[in-house]
């Protein structure tokens, strides 16, 4: 039996509301984008969103500053300016519970040209920089995407324009292809010293031609006849991962080890060590990240025998093979756990 005119109507009534409330979410945050673009540059002539790709809706509970978030909402989006030419990047509009806008911002740019200046947040408190983020204090959620930090002494230099980007690399045909998380395939050229993520990808899929790879990268734009993605340094490549989907929330580093296997979650406040085959899962308060040698340190403030030490080097996990930025050293009640260590990407880099 077919179904009726008017149920096939409800239907695509039912699919099409959802979509047009994003639709009209997105126009509202380009309007305030715009208003707060203005009052810091003169010459953005207007903000607008563009229809497609379809804006994306994530529902939380954050911080942004000290003001609560009950939404973010990305969107593509067109900034005009009087007197240069106009370009398109992505924006992401912060919402509160009455699903007004509090904070617009642009992700960092894959092109070669600065990001625009971003805009404050409604009542005048200024959204986290992009190109330079603030100092995080420790009970402080940043919202904004990671741009580029300086690199370390030991790490190879990255052009400044390079931007850290997450999606799944494959080899097709003997050409690398890049699935960003949030965007279309692009063509990738390896860049990177002695060619490290090609060696990576055929180490861990055992060169199976067109199985995908999970990565973290720095990468510049490509213009002209080689359009595409230029990685320029590997952070974090696996196989056997959640990959797009792995979900950080308010968890600034995930650590991992092996022999026996242990697990280690840092938050703004508290650290959380289990240890299969251990007794019970530690729970315990940490006074913040200090600086350590070339690392970071994190250290239980209660009296507790947990310390944890990171520095970033290149990290191979013995059992997967998937490599890590990071390497992390816990030492609690008389043992040291050596393993890896992950940073959460939606925050800025240490």
């Amino acid at each position: 039996m077919r179904p009726s005119l008017p149920i096939v109507l409800a239907l695509l009534c039912s699919i099409a509301a959802p979509a047009l409330a994003r639709s009209e979410l997105a126009q509202q945050c380009a309007a305030f984008g715009e208003s707060q673009y203005r009052q810091l540059d003169p010459s953005v002539d207007r903000v607008t969103a563009v229809d497609f790709p379809p804006p994306a809706l994530e529902r939380f509970n954050g911080k942004a500053g000290s003001q609560p978030v009950a939404a973010a909402l990305t969107l593509r989006g067109r900034l005009t300016y009087r007197n240069r030419a106009p370009f398109e990047t992505q924006f992401v509009c912060l919402l509160d519970g009455g699903e007004r806008p509090l904070f617009f911002y642009a992700l960092p740019a894959l092109a070669a040209r600065p990001a625009p200046t971003p805009a404050v947040g409604r009542g005048g408190a200024p959204v986290p920089q992009l190109q330079q983020p603030p100092t995080r204090q420790p009970s402080q959620l940043t919202m904004a995407l990671t741009p580029p930090a300086a690199p370390r002494t030991a790490e190879p230099a990255r052009p400044g324009n390079a931007t850290r980007l997450r999606g799944l690399v494959r080899d097709l045909g003997g050409r690398l292809q890049f699935m960003p998380c949030d965007g279309a395939p692009l063509a990738l050229e390896d860049r990177t010293e002695r060619q490290e993520l090609l060696r990576t990808l055929r180490e861990l899929t055992a060169g199976q031609e067109g199985r995908p790879m999970f990565v973290e990268v720095y990468g510049v734009r490509e213009t002209g006849a080689n359009t595409g993605i230029g990685v320029v340094d590997l952070r974090r490549a696996a196989v056997e991962t959640a990959g797009c989907r792995e979900r950080f929330d308010q968890r600034e580093w995930i650590a991992s080890g092996n022999e026996p296997s242990w697990r280690l979650e840092v938050t703004s406040r508290d650290m959380v060590m289990s240890v299969l085959g251990g007794l019970s899962t530690q729970r315990v308060p940490h006074g913040g990240p200090q600086k350590s040698g070339g690392g970071l340190e994190y250290a239980s403030t209660d009296g507790t025998d947990l310390l944890v030490t990171i520095d970033e080097r290149r990290c191979i996990d013995n059992q997967s093979g998937s490599l890590f930025a990071y390497v992390v050293e816990v030492r609690s009640e008389g043992r040291t756990y050596p393993g890896c260590a992950a940073h959460n990407p939606a925050m800025p880099a240490p």
